[in-house]
This record gives structure tokens, C-alpha cells and sequence, in this order.
């Protein structure tokens, strides 16, 4: 986030104090903290410490400087106390422009001219070395890392108190720390132990050092302060345990953060306060003498008796800290809940907290969601407004909690863990000076915190996959019905029911939509998602919220129908079904419709399985799809035979397909004038092996259903034209006779009719005009836009095309002048009557006046007597096909010009 210019702190009756710090505890950081809360509470005032490091953060990582951005608490705070690398130029240019002053510790920030609070680390360096050359030592080495300024300054004025005392100073007498805890001081007593102990005494920049060079010499066979002399500084708890005790120079951090508070304050009071250094306690160091600078231990005086009291108190303390820290973590490790809550601060010594989580929407100004809030007192329970800009955190209800007078401030810390930072969490609590700053404890509980919140996010994430697998595992994903799998467990549940004794029914409704396919291929198949959307959602509307409404896979829906059993009442339903989903409906911008076969089967407990209860009402709906497409049907015991008998059929079918059992026979296409053959019609039939020659009726209808119609068509096409071709070549029939070939619905949408058509002429080398491809009304009317364009291709190839059994679909005249059509054949069920029934004639004559005014040829079906034969003659129809010439044949004898068959007289 960037940084924003803030407002006026909210808390104008108290002042309150800002403190950007690395970390918030311990003999420095913490002694700092203490200063400036004596400092506020002298004024009446309160302290924020906000941690500007990543929890986690070692001793030695606040050398770098913060990139902190937040500007945390800049509503509440009049100004800032800026410790050591917490900030960089751009975020106190940043205060600066928000009117927040700034008095720096430990730090100079070039450019950036404000007051800046420095130890008196020459006047402590001073005591120090010269204690040691009143040892009469006069090779005294420095150990410090000279990464951080103090120590850069210590070391100078280290370097100045040997010049004063005409004293040698060598390269050879520095030896770097690696860092500024124990670590580096073992790096430092490998060094000296390498060069062969070139100094007598040292001094070490801080205490940590001094401790890590005691123990390295130790652990080399040095004996101190016989081999070696050591002073260090800061006078840290841990120098009072190591052997020989450390002699130091109090450091006395708090005095530093007091001065830094009080120069702030009078910065807010408008006082005239200078920029640059200065010094606190210049010239009040003290230096606390032990044994390892040489001095020997002291008789015991007035507070030796304490001693062992502040031992135990320190042990105590430590092990108090341990109970407290150890509780917390397997309170956040251990938490079924929400560790948001914050209930676990009862096992700390904080006395209220708050904790903001960064809301998901993370722009130039991204709000924190209050996310827990803790109290000690139950009864006093924060309510802070939710959510709150980064400015404003923590609450000013927090705030109020903390008082310094008593040592308790508000601290902030990031929390974070690594790539994931959550928000920041905040407590009014007492300030640590005793632990090391590398274990402060709410370092800890940020990062635990983060940690239990991203393992909380990622369980939480697993539980909704895992819910979102199971309502895949039971829910269609187009849809959002109920899937196969949840609709069979619904009857086994409703077949449990209707076996108990209580007369309960039930019934069950298996959908399958007719012309989805055509639409899948003519719009895409996300025009037919659309579509079977629009269907559920037709179907949801109609049934009631007892029922349960399913789809299965690709066009297939079933309902169950709960409480009701009757048949008729059933039929009903399936009827109000077949008409919602029947209307028109708009897709992809057209106008489309689509019918609804319906298998209807009664629920009772007669049924062992689900399975067996939707198997029988998909029986019935395939028996509803057979007789008329868009109908429904009442499953009955004979359907599962025919059913059988169905697969039956379709296995020998198969088989039979493979085997070249599929024959054509032809019947001739005659000029009703001449008397002529003109063309053959090439019509399937089943050689089957124990039925004998088979029509078309009693296979086709399963091949439809078994999705055979592609193949079949094609071996039809090729063995036409393969056919036609040797008669050409034999001379049996003459050049400019054609054989017509009927293309199903699958075949003209589904099965690339052209292209077979293609391939079969150019492999017998047939001319297109040999061949005419027959359609019915129905196939156009699916989708007349692509059939229009399926058909122009057709008939650019040069091929014939016919409309068959015309009259009794859904043609219209506009229709008819759209597409490129050669023919119509007029159906037979109007053939029978022309002779007898005037209306037959009359509607005849319109369909050969019609297609003549068309630019058409009209061929009649089914002529099976003389009678028919005249009055079609005397209509104008031109010509005729049925059994008055001939029967379909399948070996036929044609004369070398024509047809050798009955002729009508």
C-alpha cells in the first residue's frame, strides 16, 4: 500500500505517542519502550509501539532498513519516536507531510534533518577501556559487528581513549563480529585465537559479543581473566551468569527513550527544538565491575543479599514466560475454532487485543475487518466499528486500555509468515525488558497466528472442494439438477417408503429430447448447453418442490414424482411436460423448438432396484419415441420384451452390417406417359438368417436408436452407385437412368452426405446426375438455415434432390422456394384414394400445380392399379412408381433400353 497523507489524531484530549521499533521487547528495544512510556505518562499521555519487521525477524535483520508502508495508527498519533532502521526516507518524508513530527534513535537518515536521541556510547566506551589500562593493560583489541552505527561509534571513541593514552592501535587489534549476538563473539575468539592472542585485554560493542568471545576462549583452553581481560556494554541479564561474570557498562536504553519522548512532546507543545544529535546520560555512564575484566570479586556488601532474591526472580520470570508461551502455542495449534477469536491472549499477560484481518479487496487504501477482539474483564468486552481503515487501527477502544504510567502500552505487529501477511494484530500489555529480543513472545504469536490462519483458509478451501466434489459427484454441472447417481438413491428412498405398509406411491419419468444433436451441429454445442438450460429450468417450473427433477447424460431428463402413482394422474403430468418444453425458445438469436418423448413407469414395491424402476420407464419412453416422436407412453410388461427383442435386433443387426447381409432392392421410377423405367429406387432390406428377408420397419427404428443410420447410410450409397455402375457397363439400362437413394435424418445431418456421395461417384466413376437423394419435410424443418446450405452443396455437386412423402410434413411455400429441390414425391396415403375421393384429387392437383409453378417434377408413390395410373396421368403428373409396374427386386432384368416389366394398359 502506499503511503497517504493522514489526519488528525482522534485522541486530542491525551496526546498519544507513536514508536516505530524493529522489534518490542527485550533489554534494548524494550528499555527504549520504557522510556518513552515514562516519558507520555509524565504528560498524561499514552504510547503505541508499532512493530515495523516481520515477525520471525532475527537479532540481526533490523541492521537493514524497514521497507514499512502501513500507515498504521497515524489518526491516533501526534507524532513518532523512529528506532533504529524502522523506517526510510520515503515513510518519514511521509509523516512529515502528514504533519506527524519525528525524533529518531540510534539513526541519522541522511537528508532528513529532525532531532536523533544517541546513546552516550563514547562516554561508555570511555569508562570502559580505561578501566582496562588501569589493569595495566596496553593492548587492548575492539570486538563488534561494524554493520550498526553504535558500534561504528563505540569503536571510534574506543580509538580516541587509546590515542589519549598514547596507546598503539593495530589493524590486527579489530576483530568483526558476525552479528551482534553470541554468535558473533565466538567468531571474534576464533579470530584471536588464530593470530596467536595478540591483545592482552578487549572490549566488546555489546554484551552479546563479550558473552560469545567468554565462551569461545573458554572452549580454546583460555583461562579469563588471566589470558584475556574483557569489558562489555549494555549490561544484559546474561552477563551477570556467565563465568567469570562480565564487567560492562550499564546501558541504560530507557533513560535513551525518555529523552527521545520528551523531545517529542516538546516538539507537539511548539517548542523550538533543534535537529541533530544528542546524547542522552553524556557523561553519566556508569560502569558495572565484575571479574572478567580482572578485578577481584567483591566482599559481599548491602546488596549481596539480594542477589540470590533476583535469581530467583529471574528464574521465575523465565520459567513463567516459558509456561505462558508453551500454553499459547498449543492453544493456536490445538484450535477447533476460529483463532481470530483471541481467546488464547488469557494465557498471556496482556490485558485486552484486537486483531485485523485485511479485507480481500487490497486497493490504495485497504481496510482491516475486525476479526477478534479480546478483554481480561468480561464484562468490558471492545466493540470497535468494523471495518477500519489501516490509519485508524487499533481501535481507539484499545488505546483507552493501555496506561504507561503502569508500564502498559498498545503494540502492533505485523502478521505475517513468509508470502502470507494476514493483517496486524494489536494488545495493550505490560513492556518486556528481560528476554532476548530474538524470543519475544508476541513476535511469536504473530507468526503462530498467520500460520493457524493460512492452515484454517487451507482446510477450509479443502472442505469446500470436498463439497464441491460431492455436489459434482450428485449434481449435473450444466444444470445444477440432481445427477444419475442422487435420482437413483432418491428411488431407492422412495421404494423403501412405498414397502412399508403405508400405501405410499410414486412414479418415475424418463425424458429424452428429440432434435438436440441437430442443434448441437447447426448452432455449436454451447448453443445446445443453452438450450438443455432453458429445458431444466422448464422442467423445474413444472414439477412441485417435493419432486425431484434430474438430467442425465446428453439430452436425457427423469422426474420423480412423489405421492403420486396413478397412471392416469402420471400421463398428466408427462403431458403438461411435453408442452412446457415444447415452446418455442430462443437461442443463439433463433427461434428453436424442440419435443419431448416421455417413458412413464409406476412406482411400487413389486421393484427390487432403482435400477430396474428407470430401466422400465426408459423402455417406455423408447416405445413412446417409436410410435411418435414427442409423445409419451405407460410402460407395461410387454415393453421389456420388446425391449429385449430390440437388443437382440440391434446386436444381429451389427453383425450383419459387418457381414454384408444388408441388401438393396430396386423399384423402377416410370414415365407415367411413355411407360418407361426413368430411374431406380434403391430400398434396404435385411437378408436375416432364421427370418428371412426383412423391411425396413423392422430394423430401421433400432438402428436410428443405436446410432447404426450413419454407416448403414453409407454402404447404402456406395452399393447403389457401385450397382448402377455395372448395369451402365453390362448396357442394361440406359445413360441417363438415376437411382434415387433416401437419406435419413442422421445421415443427411450427421453422417457428411456430400462427401460420401462424392467419394462413391468418383470411385465408379458415375456422373452426378445419376444420382437423387431423397429427404422428407422433417429433416429441413430442424434447422432450415444450415439445411439450406447442406442442400446447395448437394445440388452444386450436380446431384437430384427430391422431397419424399410430401404432404405429409411440415413444408410451406417459402420453404419450398428457398431450397433447391427437383422433386416432390407425393406420399401414397393420398395415391390410394385419387380414384375414388374427389377431395384426394383436388389435393393432389395443388401439389402438381404447386410444384410445377415451382420449377419442380412431381413423382407419385404407391400407384397400384390402372385407375390411379389415368387420373394421376390426367392430373399432369409425369411420373410414378408402385407395384402396378413392379415390386422392389433385388436382381432386376432390364432390357437393353428400358424396363421388362408389367406395363399398364
Amino acid at each position: 500500500m502506499l503511503l497517504r497523507e493522514g489526519r488528525g489524531p482522534d485522541l486530542s484530549s491525551r496526546i498519544t505517542v507513536g514508536v516505530l521499533t524493529p522489534l518490542l521487547s527485550g533489554h534494548y528495544f524494550g528499555g527504549l519502550l520504557r522510556g518513552v512510556a515514562r516519558a507520555a505518562a509524565a504528560a498524561g499521555g499514552r504510547v503505541v509501539a508499532v512493530q515495523t519487521f516481520d515477525p520471525g525477524v532475527d537479532e540481526i535483520a533490523y541492521l537493514d532498513l524497514s521497507n514499512f508502508r502501513r500507515p498504521v495508527a497515524w489518526r491516533h498519533v501526534a507524532g513518532f519516536v523512529v528506532v533504529l532502521n524502522s523506517a526510510d526516507r520515503p515513510y518519514l518524508d511521509a509523516l512529515r507531510d502528514a504533519g506527524k513530527p519525528v525524533v529518531m534513535v540510534s539513526q541519522e537518515v541522511p537528508g532528513f534533518d529532525c532531532p536523533v536521541v544517541l546513546p552516550d556510547n563514547r562516554g561508555g566506551t570511555r569508562l570502559a577501556v580505561e578501566h582496562l589500562i588501569a589493569h595495566g593493560h596496553r593492548r587492548i583489541g575492539f570486538v563488534g559487528w561494524m554493520a550498526q552505527e553504535d558500534i561504528r561509534q563505540r569503536h571510534e571513541a574506543y580509538r580516541e581513549t587509546l590515542a589519549a593514552h598514547g596507546l598503539p592501535y593495530e589493524e590486527g587489534m579489530l576483530f568483526p563480529a558476525g552479528d551482534n549476538v553470541t554468535t558473533g563473539g565466538e567468531v571474534a575468539a576464533e579470530l584471536m585465537v588464530r593470530a596467536g592472542m595478540p591483545v592482552t585485554a578487549a572490549f566488546c560493542a555489546n554484551d552479546y559479543n563479550a558473552v560469545g568471545l567468554i565462551r569461545g576462549l573458554t572452549a580454546a583452553g583460555r583461562t579469563l581473566p588471566r589470558d584475556l581481560a574483557i569489558v562489555g556494554f549494555d549490561d544484559v541479564t546474561a552477563a551477570q551468569h556467565v563465568v567469570p561474570n562480565l564487567s560492562t557498562v550499564e546501558g541504560a536504553f530507557d533513560e535513551v527513550g525518555q529523552e527521545a519522548g520528551e523531545t517529542l512532546l516538546a516538539m507537539l507543545e511548539g517548542g523550538d527544538v533543534p535537529a541533530g544529535k544528542r546524547f542522552a546520560r553524556e557523561g553519566r555512564s556508569r560502569l558495572v565491575v565484575r571479574q572478567s575484566c580482572g578485578c577481584r570479586p567483591r566482599q559481599p556488601g548491602p546488596d549481596a543479599a539480594s542477589a540470590p532474591l533476583r535469581l530467583a526472580a529471574e528464574n521465575q520470570y523465565l520459567e513463567q514466560a516459558l509456561s505462558s508461551q508453551y500454553g499459547i502455542s498449543m492453544e493456536l495449534l490445538r484450535s477447533e475454532g476460529n483463532p481470530a477469536d483471541l481467546g488464547w491472549l488469557e494465557r498471556s499477560r496482556a490485558t485486552a487485543g484486537c486483531l485485523g484481518l485485511w479485507l480481500p479487496d487490497r486497493t490504495a487504501d485497504p481496510l482491516l475487518d475486525i476479526a477478534g477482539t479480546y478483554h481480561r474483564d468480561p464484562t468490558r468486552q471492545l466493540k470497535p466499528e468494523s471495518p477500519v481503515t489501516v490509519d485508524a487501527f487499533p481501535p481507539a477502544e484499545l488505546i483507552d486500555e493501555s496506561d504507561p504510567g503502569a508500564g502498559q502500552i498498545a503494540f502492533v505487529v505485523p502478521v505475517r509468515l513468509r508470502d502470507s501477511d494476514r493483517g496486524m494484530l494489536a494488545h495493550v500489555g505490560p513492556i518486556d525488558t528481560q528476554k532476548s529480543s530474538i524470543v519475544e513472545t508476541v513476535n511469536q504469536w504473530a507468526a503462530l497466528l498467520c500460520g493457524m490462519l493460512d492452515h484454517r483458509e487451507v482446510v477450509t478451501s479443502l472442505r469446500r472442494q470436498e463439497e464441491q466434489l460431492r455436489h459434482a459427484a450428485l449434481y449435473d454441472q450444466l444444470t445444477g439438477l440432481p445427477n444419475r447417481t442422487l435420482f437413483l438413491e432418491r428411488i431407492g428412498g422412495a421404494l423403501g417408503r412405498a414397502g412399508g405398509g403405508s400405501g405410499y406411491r410414486f412414479g418415475v419419468l424418463f425424458l429424452d429430447l428429440d432434435g438436440l444433436k441437430v442443434i448441437n451441429d447447426s448452432l455449436g454445442h454451447l448453443a445446445g448447453d443453452r438450450l438443455l438450460c432453458q429445458v431444466a429450468e422448464r422442467i423445474r417450473a413444472e414439477v412441485r418442490p417435493v419432486d425431484t427433477p434430474a438430467r442425465f447424460a446428453g439430452d436425457e431428463f427423469a422426474i420423480l414424482v412423489d405421492g403420486i402413482g396413478d397412471p392416469a394422474a402420471l400421463a398428466a403430468v408427462a403431458e403438461r411436460l411435453r408442452e412446457a418444453v415444447g415452446r418455442p425458445q430462443m437461442v443463439a438469436g433463433q427461434e428453436v423448438v424442440v419435443s419431448v418423448s416421455i417413458g412413464i413407469a409406476e412406482g411400487t414395491s413389486d421393484y427390487q432396484s432403482a435400477e430396474d424402476l428407470l430401466r422400465n420407464a426408459d423402455i417406455a419412453m423408447y416405445r413412446a419415441k417409436t410410435r411418435k416422436k414427442g409423445s409419451h407412453a405407460v410402460f407395461d410388461v410387454s415393453m421389456r420384451a420388446e425391449a429385449v427383442d430390440r437388443l437382440r435386433i440391434e446386436t444381429e443387426l451389427r453383425q450383419a452390417l459387418a457381414d454384408s447381409r444388408l441388401e438393396l432392392h430396386y423399384q423402377p421410377i416410370v414415365d407415367l406417359a411413355a411407360g418407361t423405367t426413368v430411374a431406380l429406387e434403391a430400398l434396404l432390406r435385411w437378408r436375416h438368417p432364421t427370418q428371412g428377408l426383412l423391411p425396413p420397419a423392422r430394423f430401421l427404428p433400432v438402428a436410428e436408436e443405436a446410432g447404426l443410420m450413419v454407416p448403414i447410410g453409407q454402404w447404402v450409397i456406395g452399393e447403389a452407385c457401385r450397382r448402377l455402375a455395372g448395369w451402365r457397363r453390362a448396357g442394361t439400362v440406359p445413360d441417363d437412368l438415376w437411382v434415387s437413394i433416401n437419406l435419413s435424418d442422421r445421415q443427411f445431418w450427421y453422417g457428411d452426405a456430400a462427401a460420401t456421395v462424392a467419394a462413391a461417384l468418383r470411385q465408379e466413376e458415375l456422373p452426378a446426375h445419376c444420382v437423387a437423394l431423397e429427404i422428407t419435410e422433417s429433416v429441413v424443418v430442424h434447422d432450415v438455415g444450415a439445411a439450406r446450405r447442406m442442400l446447395h452443396d448437394l445440388h452444386g455437386q450436380g446431384l437430384k434432390l427430391y422431397v419424399d412423402d410430401f404432404g405429409t410434413g411440415y413444408s410451406s411455400l417459402s420453404l419450398l422456394r428457398e431450397l433447391p429441390i427437383d422433386a416432390l414425391k407425393i406420399d401414397k396415403s393420398f395415391v390410394n384414394d385419387v380414384a375414388s375421393s374427389a377431395r384426394a384429387r383436388e389435393l393432389i392437383r395443388t401439389i402438381i400445380l404447386m410444384g410445377h409453378n415451382l420449377g419442380m417434377g412431381v413423382i407419385a408413390e404407391g400407384i397400384e392399379d390402372r385407375e390411379q395410373h389415368a387420373v394421376l396421368r390426367e392430373l399432369g403428373c409425369e411420373l410414378g412408381q408402385g407395384h402396378l409396374f413392379s415390386r422392389p427386386v433385388h436382381e432386376t432384368a432390364f432390357g437393353p433400353r428400358g424396363h421388362r416389366g408389367r406395363r399398364p394398359r
